[in-house]
């Protein structure tokens, strides 16, 4: 039996069309979502892993980076976000999200870590509720970012906490603002979007943040002096929408596994080494990097002594467990 050719012509454009379907359909674009500028290095590193997906995926996964909240998302909002399927993966401050789940607040409670290494040693013990949480929010944690040391940016030398009664200062989590409230000064929490604007206006005086941030907020040109008081230590959770997660291809997902297995030990270890090169660029414009007596930091631990057992009270027995196992190390 003969095929007319014109039935040959068509039966080979739609099989054709098919191929080209299937092709368009098999690359995966995802947007991430960052609350940070351009210039800030968890930016930067989040944009590292991208380039390395793409490239270990052979192009069939693909993630455009949106900085400085360009989609819309406040950094409160990200958890959710990802949740909901209003984006496929995003960048997230562990302790913006605690109104989801008050654990994700765990590890910045007052004076509870000490150093960069204790953050790190803590992380082994929290990992698993976090990926508890996580999985109950509909996601999956691909990989986490440190902050360096919080500091105090004021406008005006700090000797004693005299010196700190009454000032307005941006908190970023409860666990901030109580200590600052104990400590005697005024906290008000804002996002990174409100800092800047927020010290242009005189509704804060001080901001509570890590060196980088103070870089991206080129406060030397709205604030004088910086204070290592470490109070608290944070993490930033990259984290991918499950649905979105299981519709990839087995072997997909293994390449993206293993590029966020890889990278994230690099990325601790180039945050720490960050906050030296930042605080040197602070210095550099005429930012004074000051620093804390004993004495005063004594006090500080003290004031913080009651919220840090209380709230680790109210947050239950899986709190409890993780501060054990840290505390054991």
């Amino acid at each position: 039996m003969m095929i007319p050719t014109r039935i040959k012509t068509f039966v080979a454009a739609a099989a054709l069309g098919m191929l080209t379907g299937v092709s368009a359909q098999a690359a995966t674009s995802w947007d991430l979502p960052l609350a940070w500028p351009e210039s800030n290095y968890i930016v930067k590193y989040v944009g590292q892993f991208a380039d390395e997906v793409k490239q270990a995926t052979g192009g069939e996964v693909q993630i455009t980076l949106h900085p400085s909240g360009a989609l819309g998302f406040k950094g409160p909002e990200m958890l959710s976000a990802v949740r909901d399927g209003l984006v496929p993966i995003g960048d997230m401050l562990l302790n913006q999200q605690v109104g989801f789940n008050p654990l994700l607040g765990l590890e910045s409670l007052p004076f509870m870590i000490d150093d960069f290494q204790g953050l790190k040693d803590f992380g082994k013990a929290y990992l698993p509720l976090l990926d508890e949480i996580y999985a109950a929010n509909n996601q999956k944690i691909l990989f986490r970012i440190p902050w360096p040391q919080q500091q105090i940016y004021t406008r005006k030398e700090v000797k004693s906490l005299d010196d700190l009664q009454g000032v307005k200062i941006r908190s970023y989590d409860r666990s901030s603002t109580a200590i600052f409230r104990a400590i005697g000064m005024s906290p008000v929490q804002l996002p990174w979007s409100d800092v800047v604007p927020a010290l242009a206006a005189g509704t804060i005086d001080a901001v509570a943040t890590s060196s980088p941030s103070a870089v991206d907020g080129s406060f030397w040109e709205l604030l004088k002096y910086g204070y290592p008081t470490r109070q608290t230590w944070n993490t930033d959770v990259i984290s991918v929408n499950l649905d979105a997660w299981n519709n990839l291809s087995e072997k997909d997902r293994k390449a993206i596994a293993e590029v966020a297995r890889r990278l994230e030990p690099e990325f601790w270890d180039k945050a720490d080494a960050n906050d030296k090169v930042m605080m040197g660029k602070l210095a550099g414009h005429g930012m004074v990097n000051g620093s804390l007596s004993d004495a005063m930091r004594a006090q500080l631990r003290d004031k913080a002594a009651t919220i840090r057992n209380d709230t680790i009270a109210k947050l239950g027995p899986k709190a409890q467990a993780v501060v054990d196992a840290y505390q054991k190390r």
